[in-house]
């Protein structure tokens, strides 16, 4: 995939968005470029990054984004990564950023019918991991 090939692809997800959000995170490390993209397109300034470690089949959230905590009460997020193969580590971001407080909604390019979620915004279904520009 090309850079323009990916930047087409972030518009064509971002026109499915239907709902204004406050904050935009990514998960590191797939979800962070189109995050930033995805902000950027719909107009909003707050964006972080939660990162999460695999440990066997287990996923953990390795930082800390909000301090003091209530600072995601009552926020309206859009989690973002590249593509899913197993959900595993959306999963537990989005039950992390929930445990804080906030309404999260999940956006994606890609999934796989392995995937144990399905995102509220996503472009397709396919069969390979995709290689994308930044890899």
């Amino acid at each position: 995939m090309t850079w323009e090939e990916f930047q087409k692809e972030i518009r064509a997800l971002t026109s499915t968005i239907d709902l204004p959000f406050d904050v935009v995170i990514g998960v590191a490390r797939g979800g962070v470029i189109p995050a930033a993209l995805v902000a950027r397109m719909l107009g909003i300034k707050d964006m972080y990054v939660i990162k999460l470690r695999k440990e066997g089949s287990e996923r953990r959230v390795m930082n800390d984004i909000f301090q003091p905590s209530d600072q995601l009460d009552k926020k309206k997020v859009l989690l973002v990564e590249d593509m899913l193969e197993t959900g595993k580590s959306l999963i537990v971001a989005k039950q992390y950023l929930e445990q804080k407080g906030a309404k999260v909604r999940m956006a994606c390019l890609y999934t796989m019918s392995q995937s144990e979620i399905k995102p509220d915004y996503f472009l397709r279904a396919v069969t390979e991991v995709h290689k994308f520009p930044w890899e």
